[in-house]
């Protein structure tokens, strides 16, 4: 079962709600060809990409994804140097024919001169945080073409947003903090919160009602390093050294980063894992534009030792090394060897669980699951990015679950879904519970 792919235009909430009461398992085992033949039969997008980054993990996986939608995209990889170009290329052979530019990210100029004719530029040069330059979305204002982030940084996510009466003069529509998450995980979220209150006001005497959110709880989870660069790596320590800024019934809570331990289900094929507090975008965004009265989100890896790292090094090493970037940098350059040992025993499996309540209502979760977060990074992102492409976002700067970013949540979801061994949505908790067993005729034992 599936997702049903809209023809067009967005999908009326109750279509939503019946569709996402079933549970959505896509073809994890399907091989690379089956899903390069589904990219295919999709058709792609007659379109020229600028990929930032895209000599990096994430930035290449998602270069080769927008490279199998279709012969009529075109990728262009920008990065620090040639090398990156050619080891990109060797990992990703649909990208044999993507040029390549040397780009500083920072430098305005740099970025125009490479993004001068696309159609979209794709932003993965991280890590966002502790950046204070916003240089490659003025760049795409500046030369009318449509900007995408897969920025995980709070305070880089609100820079970008102050421009976005700039990018509304300039008729260019742009989304930051999108990818998987943020990205999808917010999408999921907005789409439980309409198909809950379409359901709410079904009820007799709820009709002109709108119920409001009692909370939203983001849950990560990634089996060691997820098989990503030390780019990656080097976000995680930075948010060592972020205070988390959290909503707890509609006051704004200041935490230690790494604290909070809580167990979360992530159902069939991950089980019960540990997560903890972090900075994230999506909390900010998700408590403005649904109104949620609690919003947090926490983040855990595997084997548990990695946890006891981060919260000894949120709490040991001193904050003023925590915030220095080359030194977070460093840092993660020099762990990876021991991190990519560890990979190759635990995977890069990830999942996503979301869970909404509203107030004096029902509880909701969502659940997304893929056994490599190295491909499915690039899936998620390369999503967005079509969705663009197709015209599906409003001129301006937007998160990922404002009304105006993404217009058909339901065409999203069926190409960010590839490759998964689980995706839900507007499940009760307790069907979702990794020992429910399906036992016919709507029926569960848990």
């Amino acid at each position: 079962m599936g997702s049903t792919r809209a023809s067009g235009g967005v999908e009326g909430p109750r279509s939503r709600s019946r569709r996402h009461r079933s549970v959505a398992r896509a073809g994890a085992t399907a091989s690379t060809g089956d899903a390069t033949r589904a990219e295919g039969e999709r058709g792609g997008v007659d379109a020229r990409v600028v990929v930032l980054g895209g000599t990096g993990r994430v930035g290449s996986a998602t270069a080769a994804a927008l490279a199998r939608a279709g012969e009529g995209t075109t990728v262009t990889l920008c990065g620090r140097s040639s090398d990156g170009a050619s080891e990109a290329r060797s990992r990703h052979p649909s990208l044999a024919n993507a040029s390549f530019v040397e780009v500083d990210v920072c430098d305005k100029a740099s970025v125009r001169r490479a993004i001068e004719g696309a159609d979209l530029v794709i932003n993965t040069a991280g890590p966002f945080q502790r950046r204070t330059s916003v240089a490659a979305l003025e760049a795409a204002i500046e030369c009318g073409v449509k900007y995408l982030d897969v920025c995980d940084d709070a305070s880089y996510g609100a820079e970008a947003k102050k421009l976005s009466e700039n990018a509304k003069a300039a008729g260019v529509a742009a989304i930051t903090c999108a990818g998987i998450y943020p990205g999808v995980s917010n999408l999921m979220v907005r789409d439980i919160v309409e198909s809950m209150k379409a359901e709410f006001r079904e009820q007799e005497g709820n009709e002109n009602t709108d119920p409001e959110v009692e909370y939203v709880l983001y849950n990560y989870f990634t089996a060691g390093s997820g098989g990503v660069g030390t780019t990656i790596l080097a976000t995680s320590y930075l948010l060592c050294g972020e205070e988390v800024v959290c909503w707890e019934n509609d006051k704004r809570v200041v935490e230690k980063p790494a604290s909070q331990r809580k167990v979360v289900d992530f159902g069939q094929g991950v089980g019960k894992r540990e997560v903890f507090l972090y900075n994230l975008p999506e909390v900010a965004s998700t408590r403005e534009y649904l109104g949620a009265s609690t919003v947090k989100a926490r983040f855990g890896t595997s084997p548990g030792l990695w946890n006891g790292a981060m919260v000894a090094i949120a709490n040991v090493v001193p904050k003023a090394l925590l915030e220095n970037q080359d030194a977070m940098k460093g840092l993660a350059g020099f762990t990876a060897p021991i991190v990519r040992a560890v990979d190759a025993i635990v995977g890069e499996k990830t999942s996503i669980r979301v869970e909404v309540k509203l107030k004096g209502g029902k509880q909701a979760v969502g659940l997304y699951t893929h056994p490599r977060l190295s491909e499915c990074v690039g899936t998620c992102t390369a999503a967005f990015a079509l969705a663009m492409l197709e015209g599906g976002c409003a001129p301006g700067v937007w998160y990922p679950e404002e009304n105006e970013a993404i217009a058909d949540r339901g065409a999203l979801f069926e190409r960010a879904k590839e490759g998964t061994s689980l995706f839900l949505l507007n499940q009760a908790p307790w069907m979702v519970e990794s020992k429910a067993i399906n036992i016919g005729m709507g029926l569960y034992w848990t």
